[in-house]
């Protein structure tokens, strides 16, 4: 698959389909095989929450038109799956949990293709890959909560469904806690005293098992478990994070994510093709049609340019979408034949999606404006790399008086409804960060008589020059300010440069041309 540029799950899932029943018979989905199917379960779920969930980057862009875009291009074909579903006698809440896959995108293949094509630092590879990790995001968020519905015996009323969220709360706030309070620590202390070989490997798989262990004893699918922790331990430090996301990475892809994917290809059956061909018909043309409909009237809302290489980017299908399938099946929520046909049409969807990116991004796109509105953490660790504040920052400083009325800083700045500015003193020392969020708590007619050191914000979050860019734009989404002030290691107070949203963008648009 690799060697015909198209992604390597589907080499896995076709040679499942090959060896397995549909084919030649070779090899049963029995107990043994089962148990690797389930443990690359956990590590899939696992390393999705580690390396494609960024909470702190989606819930900055909560309220923006990307995030409204993204929830139409998942909504679209969700509605339409839901209706149909309904159609053909499905109840309420397998139609649901149909719709909520066929609504699902897939960044793990998107980011693929972007990162063969040299695309992913670029203005259109940061808007096809935001797009897609919220509604990769929403689509796991709603199947999670139907894979929990599907467990029950019963289904549940208004109260047992707030217990369920509760339930999922709690546990993600005690696998949060000890994601940041308690694992780096952990981790330094390995590191400091004991010299045991790949003793990480040992640790953080343990942990991971034992999560699921717990999330399935407490009425929580393990899988989902097992991506809270994921979700938990993106936000660790630097360091830890890279040595952790390297030893799993390299032995949940090497040996059982393969095997899961194959495993999906032991539960394919053909007899699906006996389906009314209404059945069949239907679902493929909302999973091909009504996922690319969806996808590009999401790039229309988000203005994102041009919208059908976009869209093309966005409806990509893959590992997050077979593997909530798997589950859906595993708790009743799909029959083989309907799961077989899902896994159909999303194996058509990864070769059209992606053989149609790869065109459409394989030559010069003229691209009208710089991207705006988002930049999130995930995305920076990926396309920047080991970039640093050093790297970007700028030693031109926005800055104002600290003994500045209101009225002569807004006369005197003309920008300043729309950037931060520093208040520093005589020797760049920092005093606060003023925007026009300060501004606008004092009323208009008293802004003659406040001074800007009356309203600043004193909290202001910091970095140092080698600094890595993910986690500076980490802290921009947390303290909702367009730049972060670079200090002196010896002078915590002293600003030597500063970092703004504009310079993040002109670094991704020169791409490598500048380094």
């Amino acid at each position: 698959m690799v060697k015909i540029r198209q992604p390597p799950i589907l080499g896995n899932v076709l040679a499942g389909i090959i060896v397995g029943p549909a084919v030649f018979a070779l090899v049963q989905p029995v107990d043994e095989i089962e148990v690797f199917i389930s443990i690359g379960v956990f590590f899939l779920f696992f390393l999705i929450g580690l390396e494609e969930i960024d909470l702190p980057g989606l819930f900055g862009i909560l309220r923006r038109r990307l995030f409204a875009a993204s929830a139409v291009g998942f909504g679209i074909p969700f509605a339409l799956a839901t209706v149909f579903s309904f159609s053909i006698d499905t109840d309420l809440v397998r139609a649901l949990a149909i719709a909520s896959v066929i609504g699902a995108s897939s960044l793990g293949v998107t980011a693929k293709i972007l990162m063969d094509l040299g695309k992913l630092k670029s203005s259109i590879g940061l808007e096809i890959f935001t797009l897609t990790a919220i509604v990769e995001f929403i689509a796991i968020i709603v199947t999670s909560v139907m894979i929990q519905i599907g467990s029950t015996e019963v289904l549940p009323n208004a109260p047992d469904m707030a217990w369920l969220f509760m339930r999922m709360i709690i546990f993600f706030a005690i696998a949060g806690g000890f994601a940041v309070f308690v694992f780096p620590r952990m981790l330094r202390y390995i590191r400091k005293y004991m010299k045991v070989k790949e003793i990480y490997f040992g640790i953080v798989i343990g942990i991971m098992l034992l999560v699921a262990y717990f999330a399935e004893i407490s009425g929580i699918h393990g899988a989902i478990g097992a991506l809270l922790l994921g979700v938990a331990l993106s936000q660790m430090p630097r360091t830890e994070y890279f040595e952790t996301s390297r030893g799993l990475h390299s032995i949940g892809h090497g040996i059982f994510i393969p095997i899961f994917f194959a495993g999906i290809g032991l539960y394919f059956i053909p007899s699906f093709f006996q389906l009314p061909i209404l059945v069949i018909g239907g679902f493929l043309a909302i999973i091909i049609g009504g996922k690319f409909f969806g996808s590009y009237v999401a790039a229309r809302i988000a203005r994102l340019t041009p919208p059908k290489t976009v869209a093309t980017g966005v409806m990509a299908k893959g590992a997050v979408d077979l593997a909530l399938m798997l589950s859906l099946l595993n708790v009743g929520l799909l029959d083989e034949n309907l799961f077989s046909l899902l896994v159909f049409g999303t194996l058509i969807m990864m070769v059209i999606s992606g053989s149609v990116l790869q065109r459409g991004l394989g030559g010069k796109i003229e691209v009208k404006r710089e991207p705006r509105e988002a930049l999130i953490p995930l995305y920076a660790r990926i396309a920047f790399g080991d970039s640093t504040a050093k790297d970007v920052m700028s030693v031109s400083l926005p800055h104002a008086d600290k003994d500045l009325s209101l009225s002569q800083f807004v006369q005197e700045h003309l920008d300043a409804a729309k950037g931060t500015y520093l208040v520093l003193d005589s020797g760049n020392r920092l005093l606060g960060v003023v925007s026009i969020r300060e501004i606008n708590k004092v009323p208009q007619e008293k802004w003659k008589g406040t001074k800007l050191e009356d309203v600043m914000d004193i909290n202001v979050t910091t970095a140092h020059a080698d600094e890595d860019l993910f986690s500076i734009i980490e802290k921009m989404n947390v303290r909702h300010y367009d730049l972060i002030p670079v200090v002196d290691t010896t002078d915590m107070n002293k600003v030597i440069g500063v970092i703004t949203k504009h310079d993040l963008m002109q670094m991704l648009v020169r791409g490598d041309k500048d380094k």
